[in-house]
């Protein structure tokens, strides 16, 4: 076996073996050195190998060296790591302990890259966004040795209830071997989301049902899955690692050299921090970008993943200050013969200066977009003025993604992520309550667009809890009608709650996990969304219609917007307290219309003149539990008693056949 490391900064790099109990056997100094790459020839190695790395140079954090050789150094290209990080004093600078029985070390396995069960990448998918571990750990049906598990992801109850949801592709939070940062240790808190990397090429060892074999044991659920028809995404983090701060633990990266492998401000010693977390991955260093190219073609090809969501995408386009898509890192992602192919999705922000960067990505890149998100929210809780907002989001964010030559499906549309309230807090609560978190409730957003209807938190009453869950379909038709790819955060349809913590990063508990054995009337109505939205999908263009509607062709794709009396918008009802308005859309031979009403009290939708004498059926009723209508058929009025939306299909004139 040959072993290569990058240091430009080491004066010496030694490869250190262990037998299986963890114990050192050797340390074997790198012999050769072709540039910043020191390389050394290891015969009769064996699958099962444990390994580490030591370094010997400067010990100078002021000026950005770390070298110590008391510090067992974790392989960046590690594919799997024994047992786990145990936080020690030798970990931190100024400490000079042995810290390998505290550090997980490398295991040599051979990779078998299977045939490819993947399914051809749908445009626009229904997205279903879920945590490994809070998914299943709960699952009464599961057995308990895999409840919690990359087993349990491609069983058959789990892989029912997605079909049965209607979803299209399993996003995965970070699967890649993480760290609890210094602060959640003291704690007693775990990093559960898992935005921690320190092996970003091996599995979390504490996902897995088998240890010995975490590759395999996804690599079997994710063949389950496609066959099931169902994609799935891997969330990754390149922005960041879980050394933190200078003052942070070497495990890895800066133990080997931080200088190739973290940005700088200003001197060596000052690492740039455009994530939040101390430090800030150098993605342009060749080095750098050919560990990440490596890395996710490893999941592309051994696991077979159909794609990425990349974590704060921002710090991965930056270009000194400034950032830009289509150079460095973001341009050979796009062009990557294997990840070109593969789904990506940006999450386009980071914390930096001018680091808000939505619509600012490729033409290959999906993005998440928080503005449908907080429109959405902002409309149903009743914000002056809100509607102008949401019109441009259910029309697919043209205004953001429209110049980059993309079409809606770039834009992910959420109500709810695994950050920020869940849907069932959204409507129970009017403030953030983190404080198991440990940060004195500081934590978490302070803008959620929430509204508790009068009554902080959950509730018993049952007229206040069926206006909630009236708001919540309404929310959820929002983002199901609209143009673009939905996503849907796992547990909302269980009406799970996360007891007003928008933070919940550090909770692996029944916080986070999902229960399933509450009553969930949302999985029905979910269902029939996702049907209604699969056959209407499935007609519209994969790119922005802008053209006036035409009243006498089904053929011709158009859009128009009609308030509440059937006059067409203009500027004053965009702008004004309008709480009732229409969305027409033609083409393909369909004409449909979605209805938006948040008035609590009954109003008429009155039918433009130019439609009003044709025929039009209900499909979906958001107030009611199932989204089935309780009356199917109207003629030229539709009466809304109360807030919601619905659905018009309008029949074709002659022959009688819905189109």
């Amino acid at each position: 076996m040959n072993f290569v490391v990058a240091s430009g900064a080491a004066e010496g790099l030694e490869l250190c073996l262990f037998d299986a109990a963890g114990q050192e056997t050797h340390r074997l100094p790198f012999d050769h050195r072709s540039g910043d790459l020191w390389h050394g020839f290891l015969p009769d190695a064996s699958e099962g190998l444990w390994y580490g790395f030591r370094a010997r140079g400067r010990f100078e954090p002021e000026a950005g060296f770390f070298f110590e050789p008391s510090r067992l150094l974790v392989d960046p290209y590690a594919q799997q790591l024994s047992g786990g990080y145990i936080q020690h004093a030798g970990h931190f600078p100024g400490e000079r302990i042995d810290t390998a029985p505290f550090t997980p070390k490398g295991v040599v396995r051979p990779i078998k890259v299977a045939p490819s069960s993947r399914n051809p990448l749908k445009a626009s998918p229904f997205i279903y966004e879920a945590h490994v571990r809070g998914l299943t750990r709960l699952h009464p049906e599961l057995p308990e040795p895999i409840r919690g598990t990359y087993a349990a992801l491609g069983s058959a109850p789990v892989i029912r209830h997605l079909k049965k949801l209607g979803v299209d592709a399993l996003e995965l939070l970070p699967v890649q071997f993480h760290i609890d940062e210094p602060h959640l240790v003291a704690r007693g808190l775990h990093n559960y989301w898992g935005y921690s990397p320190i092996g970003c090429m091996a599995l979390h060892a504490a996902y897995a049902a088998n240890p010995a074999d975490p590759v395999g044991e996804l690599a079997a659920s994710i063949r389950a899955l496609h066959a099931a028809g169902i994609e799935v995404i891997l969330d990754v983090v390149f922005n960041h690692s879980a050394e933190g701060g200078a003052d942070g633990p070497v495990v890895s990266l800066r133990g080997l050299d931080p200088q190739i492998w973290y940005l700088h401000h200003g001197h060596p010693g000052q690492l740039a921090n455009f994530t939040g977390c101390g430090n800030t991955l150098n993605v342009n260093h060749p080095v750098v970008t050919q560990w990440i190219l490596s890395t996710l073609r490893f999941w592309a090809e051994t696991l077979d993943v159909d794609g990425f969501r990349f974590d704060l995408a921002t710090s991965l386009g930056r270009q000194g200050e400034g950032f830009d898509a289509s150079t460095g890192l973001l341009a050979q992602l796009a062009a990557d013969p294997v990840i070109g192919q593969c789904r990506l999705i940006a999450e386009p922000w980071d914390v930096g200066p001018d680091g808000y960067r939505l619509g600012g990505f490729g033409a290959r890149f999906m993005e998440w977009n928080d503005r449908f998100r907080d429109s959405a929210r902002a409309f149903w809780k009743g914000d002056p003025g809100a509607q102008a907002e949401l019109g441009r989001r259910l029309h697919g964010s043209s205004d953001l993604f429209e110049s980059s030559g993309r079409g809606p499906a770039a834009s992910i549309n959420f109500i709810a992520a695994h950050d920020g309230f869940c849907l069932t807090d959204v409507v129970s609560f009017n403030h953030k309550h983190n404080e198991a978190n440990g940060e004195d409730n500081r934590d978490g957003s302070m803008h959620n667009h929430s509204d508790n209807f009068g009554s902080e938190g959950l509730s018993d009453n049952p007229e206040l809890n069926a206006r909630r869950q009236q708001r919540i379909r309404a929310l959820l038709a929002t983002l199901m009608l609209a143009e673009g790819t939905p996503m849907l955060l796992a547990g909302d349809e269980l009406g799970h709650s996360q007891q007003g913590n928008n933070n919940a990063y550090c909770q692996d508990n029944p916080l986070t996990w999902l229960d399933w054995q509450q009553p969930a009337p949302l999985i029905d109505f979910i269902a029939h969304l996702a049907t209604v939205r699969q056959a209407r999908s499935e007609k519209w263009p994969a790119t922005y219609v802008h053209a006036p509607f035409l009243p006498d062709s089904f053929h011709e794709s158009s859009v128009a917007w009609f308030a509440a009396d059937g006059e067409p918008m203009n500027a004053h009802h965009w702008h004004e307290d309008n709480c009732t308005f229409g969305m027409l859309r033609t083409g393909e031979g369909r004409m449909d219309l979605c209805i938006f009403n948040r008035s609590a009290d009954c109003r008429v939708f009155h039918m433009p003149d130019p439609i009003a004498n044709r025929h039009w059926v209900i499909v979906l009723d958001s107030t009611t539990e199932s989204g089935y209508p309780e009356v199917t058929h109207l003629h030229k009025t539709l009466t809304m008693d109360g807030p919601g939306v619905w659905l018009l299909e309008c029949l074709s004139e002659g022959n009688g056949k819905s189109t």
